[in-house]
């Protein structure tokens, strides 16, 4: 090594010694450290109220170094025993590597006050970092757990999904923030539920721990789950309830060790902490949430300015960066995150990690959490049921209930079942706006919650409305909320449909609403169907009686489609008696299922259909549509293709083109078998994300063209261009997540297209 570099690193290390005795010996004198003893200097002395202390360091493991250091520690001590008469004297001759043993015989020949040690162990007496760092490992990180099992040890390995910076939008890999963050940068890391942020903390722990282990001159990282410290606001009692709860024995190390900028200190949730005294005032829900991150402020404050902060928890907490940051006393400096969605390739991993082989379906939600949920749910449904995944709709139902329980573990004054019904009753409520998202204010977060439970909402289920997953802020000057997942809260809006289906007789927000209202998408009509199949009192002549009685009672018109949607989606095969009609309602997508008999019974009026889907339209009655805007008429070439009398000044922005429609292709001159997967492609992409039925796509084709879709399935699945899915005891193929586009090229010139897949 240079001599300007062995300068340097004697230096650095000498340094470190100083300030690791300085956090021992005087913390209340930061003043203090090398002095002159008589006409010699010497490298520590630190005089506290009851002991004096003189270090001497070196990074030579020389014999002849430490008769030296030895002979002028001895000196020292000798000198302030006499100006100290009533003090405790101690030398320490501190190596940067362990003493050798001969160093070790050397310092012992001057006897008394005089010890050797390593930078380790007097490093030790501040904090024994590497014990704490051993007893973190086996404690929980905020919510990261294996969904199968709950447990916190049993994770799959972690899938790497990069942060992007706010404003910029560069993405920041976990190495880099990791790098980041041993150089001294604080970090603001936030997003939704289920966005990883745990995760994302635990590999970064990991890796600051690793890096420690291997260089101990550096800080080493603490991370508290704030869910732990509910009320307190101190954050030296809270270092200490930490080291209790991982069964650290020494609590006051950590304290010492955080106050001497020996820490990286990681708080993640900051969201949910609960506010203590909240007694049900929402007129300052912004000063409330301040008070409910004291703790957080105070970390911020008090942690020495040359080490680092990470802050993690969900934006929507707060009504605002601008809240959020003043709320946390984040440093001005300090790097925003949010917290990023896999990529294709990352979405497949974490799936892989559960034995997911098949390729992903289009309606697969991009949370990891999310992603996690369905891979361990459908690792146990496959060791029953084959290679089969989850519809939309039991994909949906199953998540709920965990989201549900995760935000239960959370606050433990409500069950998963009750969060899960405020989240439908909010979702219920929101549906009131034009496009069923909100705003939902504070004053009805707080009613919805009675309305649920019966009672008001005390500190911990405030802290629970307003971190509510799927809900995001809409304005910040009145603290109102929307929903933010679209197919959250469709599948959401369901739980009070299937309740009025059931029970119609029992008070039901939907009930009241007259007006307008959003209509259930796709995702929403499948899980309703999902939960009414799990229930054996469910039937078609009960919806459908419950549809008549709602709408002689002036229920919403949206209501009833709803209703007549799920139930001819359960029960095709059954005719309602009495007619009825829909007026008024805007649909997003409107499809009409293959198994049915007809729908002559059913009409709407001044309507308005985004995406009306006839592509299983196979001679069946067809309801009757009077002054309704259809924007995209699916599987419909032109009003000859129609039925006479169906449409009654309608007005149809755009039909399908010839080519594409089920008659078109099966009259192109290509071969059969390219006939048959086109018409797969066509009808399983033109519904959104949820498939069809197998036995729909059988439909509208002869029997020479029927006895080629086994066949023609097998290739669609192996090109990764179809999913499979089973619905209870029903075959489903999903389009593929990723494939849209690739099939819309080849339904829009299948004769000149050259994929791989024709023919």
């Amino acid at each position: 090594m240079p001599s300007s570099e062995k300068q340097q690193d004697e230096s650095e290390f000498e340094a470190e010694v100083l300030r690791i005795s300085r956090a021992l010996f005087a913390p209340e004198n930061e003043f203090q450290g090398s002095t002159y003893i008589g006409t010699a200097e010497r490298d520590g002395v630190f005089v506290g109220p009851d002991s004096v202390t003189i270090v001497e360091c070196t990074v030579s493991g020389r014999k002849d170094k430490a008769e030296k250091d030895g002979r002028k520690l001895h000196e020292a001590c000798l000198a302030k025993s006499r100006e100290h008469p009533f003090k405790a004297v101690k030398g320490f001759f501190v190596t940067r590597d362990e003493p050798t043993a001969v160093q070790r015989a050397v310092i012992k020949g001057f006897g008394p006050p005089l010890v050797a040690c390593s930078f380790s162990q007097l490093r030790g007496q501040l904090v024994d970092s590497l014990k704490y760092l051993e007893l973190r490992s086996s404690y929980p990180f905020g919510s990261a757990r294996e969904p199968s099992s709950g447990n916190h040890e049993d994770l799959k390995p972690y899938v790497a999904v990069d942060p992007v910076e706010s404003g910029t939008g560069e993405p920041f890999s976990v190495a880099r923030v990791t790098e980041e963050v041993k150089h001294g940068k604080s970090v603001l890391l936030y997003g939704d539920y289920g966005a990883g942020k745990s995760m994302l903390l635990r590999e970064l722990h990991r890796r600051l721990a690793k890096a420690h282990r291997k260089n101990t001159f550096g800080p080493f990282p603490i991370l508290l789950n704030l869910r732990d410290h509910q009320g307190q606001v101190y954050p030296v009692e809270a270092l200490e309830r930490h080291a209790r709860e991982i069964g650290f024995p020494a609590p006051a190390q950590l304290v010492r060790a955080w106050r001497a900028g020996d820490v990286t200190l990681i708080l993640d949730g900051f969201d949910e902490i609960a506010t203590p005294g909240w007694i049900g005032k929402t007129s300052a829900m912004r000063d409330i949430r301040r008070r409910s991150v004291e703790l957080v402020r105070r970390f911020c404050r008090d942690t020495p300015a040359s080490t680092s902060v990470v802050l993690a928890g969900r934006a929507h907490f707060f009504d605002s960066e601008r809240e959020m940051r003043n709320a946390l006393g984040a440093r001005d400096d300090a790097l925003s995150l949010m917290a990023g969605e896999p990529s294709e390739e990352q979405a497949r991993e974490i799936l892989d990690a559960y034995g997911w082989r098949d390729s992903l379906p289009d309606w697969l939600p991009s949370r990891p959490l999310l992603l996690s949920y369905l891979g361990s749910s459908s690792a146990l449904q496959n060791s029953i049921e084959g290679t089969f995944g989850r519809s939309a709709g039991e994909g949906w139902h199953m998540m709920l209930d965990r989201i549900s329980e995760r935000e239960a573990d959370m606050e433990m004054g409500v069950d998963g079942f009750t969060i899960r019904k405020v989240l439908e009753r909010l979702a219920t409520q929101a549906r009131r706006s034009a496009d069923g998202l909100g705003p939902i204010s504070q004053e009805e977060l707080t009613s919805v919650f009675h309305s649920v439970c019966g009672y008001a909402p005390d500190e911990g289920s405030y802290q629970l409305l307003q971190r509510l997953p799927g809900l995001g802020a809409m304005d910040s000057v009145d603290g109102s909320r929307r929903f933010v997942d679209v197919s959250l809260v469709d599948a959401a809006r369901a739980g009070d449909v299937v309740a009025c289906i059931l029970e119609p007789n029992t008070d039901s927000p939907l009930l009241e609403m007259t007006g307008s209202i959003a209509c259930l998408d796709e995702v929403g009509v499948d899980v309703a169907a999902v939960r009414l199949e799990e229930e054996s009192a469910a039937s078609s002549g009960r919806a459908y009686s419950s549809a008549n009685a709602f709408q002689r009672r002036g229920v919403s018109d949206a209501v009833i489609a709803d209703i007549i949607r799920v139930s001819a989606r359960l029960w095709p095969e059954e005719e309602s008696r009495t007619p009825i009609s829909v007026h008024e309602v805007e649909f997003r997508s409107f499809s009409l299922s293959a198994d049915a008999k007809g729908y002559d019974w059913l009409s709407f009026h001044d309507c308005v259909i985004q995406e009306l889907d006839l592509t299983d339209h196979d001679g069946y009655a067809l309801p009757h549509f009077q002054n309704c805007l259809i924007g995209q008429m699916v599987g419909v070439a032109s009003w000859s293709a129609l039925q006479d009398g169906r449409f009654v000044e309608c007005e149809v922005a755009q039909f399908d083109a010839q080519m594409s429609t089920a008659k078109g292709i099966l009259a192109l001159k290509t071969t059969p078998m390219n006939k048959v997967m086109l018409t797969i492609l066509k009808k399983v992409y033109a519904q959104r994300g949820t498939g069809r039925k197998e036995s729909a796509l059988f439909r509208g084709l002869d029997t020479k063209h029927r006895e080629l879709v086994p066949d023609a399935l097998q290739r669609l699945t192996a090109e990764g261009l179809i999913t499979s899915a089973r619905s209870s005891s029903t075959r489903l193929c999903l389009p593929v997540r990723g494939a849209a586009s690739r099939v819309r090229r080849i339904l829009q010139a299948p004769q000149s297209s050259s994929d791989s897949i024709l023919e």
